[in-house]
């Protein structure tokens, strides 16, 4: 799903759906709201929609109806913003990403963040394009990185490479948001000309680097971080994610068909007590056999 920016056309139209100077396209009556700004659970609340976007939420909904308005009354029903996936291969769910969109839609995921790897490890730069297309028609957003290391590692053997050339030519994209995991941590910290160039690439069109940090601790973590890689979702330990958070990493927690290593990571938040903002909830794999 691609969703414009706000632009003066949209915004005028907004401020006047919630004026009801225009009508709503939709209104959800009488829901049971879940608030996450102020760790609330709100009852009674309507939410007016205009071509796709929320213009209003509060009790009285009535000067956005109009004969056109869709109503659904949602009495005894929590709304609640749609769960975002923090990092996820698609491939590995054995779909598209229309079909994994319609797989996952109806129990709530209504965005994730993607690494289409496998594709790239077979198709390279097309198969990443042949991805973004497809993302851009799906029911959920779908936030593309581009693949940073394929082959995973000098070592793999795989159907295409993605360079530094691919992967700056990728980043380009309009459609793509960041530098997908840095798994070649090694490489990071000998300072391989490829792959810090692709990080250069990143950075210098404004776009996340995503990274992958199995164990890496003390001196070698600090270092893998100073490359300007913000983020990891290989922590299996508490205390991993702990050292990630206090140096300014966005932390994920996994919970996965191939790794399921909440059970412990959650006990950063449980006995460790840190607070939550640096933390996130992630997939990385799901096998529809699991």
């Amino acid at each position: 799903m691609y969703i414009s920016e706000l632009n003066a056309e949209i915004i005028r139209e907004l401020v006047l759906t919630a004026l009801g100077k225009l009508k709503a396209d939709l209104v959800l009556k009488n829901a049971s709201l879940v608030n996450v700004y102020t760790s609330e659970v709100i009852e009674n609340v309507s939410i007016g929609i205009k071509n796709g976007r929320i213009a209003y939420v509060g009790g009285n909904v009535e000067h956005l109806i109009g004969s056109s308005t869709r109503v659904i009354d949602v009495k005894g029903m929590y709304v609640t913003p749609g769960f975002m996936d923090s990092h996820i291969h698609i491939e590995s769910s054995m779909l598209t990403p229309l079909g994994f969109s319609e797989a996952v839609l109806p129990h709530g995921t209504t965005a994730v963040f993607v690494d289409p790897h496998e594709i790239a490890n077979v198709l390279g730069v097309k198969g990443v394009e042949f991805f973004i297309k497809e993302a851009l028609e799906a029911p959920i957003r779908i936030f593309i990185n581009v693949p940073s290391c394929v082959p995973s590692t000098p070592e793999d053997t795989t159907g295409a490479i993605l360079g530094c050339k691919e992967v700056e030519h990728l980043l380009k994209n309009p459609y793509t948001i960041g530098l997908a995991e840095v798994m070649d941590f090694y490489g990071v910290l000998a300072l391989r000309e490829d792959i810090i160039r692709k990080i250069e690439a990143a950075h210098k069109l404004g776009k996340v680097v995503d990274g992958h940090a199995p164990s890496l601790s003390g001196k070698y973590l600090q270092a893998y971080i100073a490359a300007g890689i913000s983020s990891d979702h290989e922590s299996i330990e508490a205390e991993e994610v702990i050292e990630k958070a206090r140096l300014g990493m966005y932390v994920m927690l996994r919970e996965g068909s191939a790794w399921r290593d909440l059970a412990k990571t959650v006990k950063a938040i449980t006995e460790g007590k840190i607070d939550t903002r640096m933390l996130l909830l992630t997939s990385d794999d799901r096998n529809p056999y699991n």
